[in-house]
């Protein structure tokens, strides 16, 4: 007689006061949501069908709305594409493979959140479900096989290729980022002025050069020349005659 085990289970404690704002505000955005098309596959003969009993046309255009066209046939076309990128599972009374409604369901909100126009833009918005789809079950195979670097590669080809293919929708509905580079080329004008100092007798110099008529760089040199060394001159006077340091 083998012993039960009995698993305790712990209490959950409440969620904090600004945890709880958080939770309320998440579920206000989500109720503000507009409502997706909803899928479900009938059992017994495995055609796609509405969840819900009545409003059955009701629902159909919701469906026919999703891929921005207006006839039964091609979002019938679109379904049938769309189903058979999901999983599927056997069903025993109808011998067929049945395709995943909830997978279904989340392929047709992805197709239906590019909100397109027209078949056009229904049928790119198709391929970037596809493409997501299949880079999903390409990254769960390289997070199983990290050392794989064709797998790795591979999916790293498909995230760069459904980033262009939603930058080429963004371009189809105008809403493409465009980068704008502005070079300002400015002139600088430097205008140099030249001071001269004019020391008595400049007025009646009559445009003649004067010994007194010097610039500023002269009486630089003046005070240079006032601060030199002084030796005795030759003549009977004994004037000083004034020399540079150096010389002296």
């Amino acid at each position: 007689m083998t012993e039960e085990k009995r698993y305790r289970v712990e209490p959950r404690d409440e969620p904090p006061a600004a945890y709880r704002q958080s939770l309320e505000k998440a579920k206000a955005r989500s109720v503000r949501r507009k409502h997706g098309p909803v899928m479900t596959i009938d059992p017994e003969t495995t055609t796609l069908t509405s969840p819900f009993s009545e409003a059955e046309d009701e629902w159909r255009w919701m469906v026919i709305d999703t891929f921005g066209t207006r006839s039964h046939q091609v979002a019938n076309v679109f379904l049938h594409h769309l189903s058979t990128l999901c999983s599927s599972a056997w069903n025993e009374a109808a011998k067929l493979w049945v395709p995943n409604g909830d997978e279904l369901t989340a392929v047709l909100h992805i197709v239906a959140a590019h909100r397109p126009k027209n078949e056009a833009e229904a049928a790119l918005a198709a391929q970037i479900a596809a493409t997501h789809m299949i880079t999903m079950k390409v990254a769960k195979f390289a997070y199983d096989h990290p050392h794989d670097s064709r797998t790795v590669a591979s999916y790293a080809k498909l995230a760069r290729a459904a980033a262009s293919q939603i930058d080429t929708m963004a371009g189809m509905k105008g809403k493409r980022r465009t980068t704008r580079q502005q070079i300002n080329v400015v002139h600088e004008k430097h205008i140099h002025q030249h001071q001269h100092v004019h020391v008595g007798g400049a007025e009646n110099s009559e445009g003649q050069c004067d010994a007194t008529h010097t610039d500023q760089r002269s009486v630089a040199r003046a005070g240079q020349v006032e601060g030199c060394a002084k030796v005795p001159g030759p003549d009977e006077e004994r004037r000083v005659v004034s020399l540079k340091s150096r010389a002296g």
